[in-house]
């Protein structure tokens, strides 16, 4: 997926809504999603709203960054949603072996370490979209491949051992699959 990093619109400010399923919060979006479908890009990246410098979340959902196996996403500040998808992931990359935290990134440190070769993957998550890596990365300014703009190893297999568990193929350790009768 391509996304577009929206330095001219905030979804959330501090203080308001963004922490929750708002139906408010969507409204806002609008422009900034044609914008992004303007300069082709699949989905959009909000920024902090203060300094439009922080990443904080995509579209409809949270985003990871893969250095190796070391994972790494936005902290919650109350302006992004705390995804149930999110804190699975958290908890399942532990067990993988992966060291996971939630820490700030920006995106000139994301074009940065791109560029260098130390974010090796990125990709989002959330209930509608499972696991879905993220190729490149366009703003106003430029655009950058992660990677080799492909998805990476460490994506990929977050996403089939996710996917396994809520499939029933996999075993679910965290009890977080119920029947429904």
């Amino acid at each position: 997926m391509t996304v577009w990093a929206a330095r001219d619109y905030a979804r959330a400010v501090t203080g308001g809504t963004g922490a929750v399923k708002c139906g408010g919060n969507d409204g806002g979006t609008l422009l900034a999603m044609m914008q992004s479908t303007r300069q082709g890009c699949d989905q959009v990246v909000w920024l902090d709203a203060a300094e439009r410098r922080w990443v904080e979340e995509m579209g409809t959902s949270n985003l990871f960054f893969v250095y190796g196996s070391r994972l790494l996403t936005p902290c919650l500040t109350g302006t992004l949603l705390p995804g149930i998808t999110r804190a699975s992931l958290l908890e399942l990359a532990g067990d993988l072996g992966y060291e996971a935290e939630e820490a700030p990134i920006s995106v000139e440190q994301w074009r940065t370490d791109a560029g260098a070769g130390r974010l090796t993957e990125v990709f989002s998550c959330g209930t509608s979209s499972m696991v879905t890596p993220v190729g490149r990365v366009k703003t106003a300014e430029d655009e950058w491949v992660i990677g080799d703009g492909r998805p990476g190893k460490v994506t990929m297999r977050l996403r089939e051992e996710f996917m396994g568990i809520q499939s029933g193929e996999r075993p679910d350790p965290y009890g977080w699959m119920h029947k429904v009768i």
